[in-house]
């Protein structure tokens, strides 16, 4: 991620952590990922897939010792956040597919900020998730409820 670009994902997964946790059952609302932490106006429109559009990620999913371990094998072409705004509408899909586990989603989000902030940045990014994992899983045990089995 290019320098200073945190900040602004930061604040664009924050607010889709905060906005699907207060969805209402059914379907999402169309405003989930705000443009303006980028200084753009509007929201992302996440859509059924039409096809192949101009811009392109491909993530290669490789095995190792630490379990599977994800490396951008194709970057987009064009300039902008199109990789940060590709993950949240990847989060976004999820949610879509497993609208039971919302809330538990939203936390393990919260959980990757927590990381980031309190993480030793020569820790492998792939701790993200374990963190982010457990930190959902002991949100949820505080608050009484059960871990869904999706997260």
């Amino acid at each position: 991620m290019p320098a200073g670009a945190w900040d602004a994902y930061r604040r664009a997964l924050a607010a889709l952590a905060a906005r699907l946790a207060a969805a209402e059952a059914g379907a999402l609302p169309g405003d989930l990922i705000p443009l303006a932490p980028w200084g753009r106006g509007g929201v992302v429109s996440v859509v059924p897939w039409r096809g192949e559009g101009p811009a392109r990620a491909a993530v290669d999913l490789l095995a190792a010792r630490a379990g599977v371990t994800p490396r951008l094998a194709e970057r987009p072409r064009e300039a902008g956040p199109a990789l940060e705004v590709a993950s949240l509408a990847a989060v976004v899909a999820l949610a879509v597919d497993a609208p039971a586990d919302r809330l538990a989603l939203a936390l393990a989000l919260e959980g990757v900020l927590a990381w980031h902030r309190e993480s030793d940045r020569r820790s492998a990014p792939r701790d993200a998730l374990a963190f982010a994992l457990a930190h959902a899983a002991g949100r949820l045990a505080e608050a009484g409820r059960p871990v869904p089995p999706g997260l």
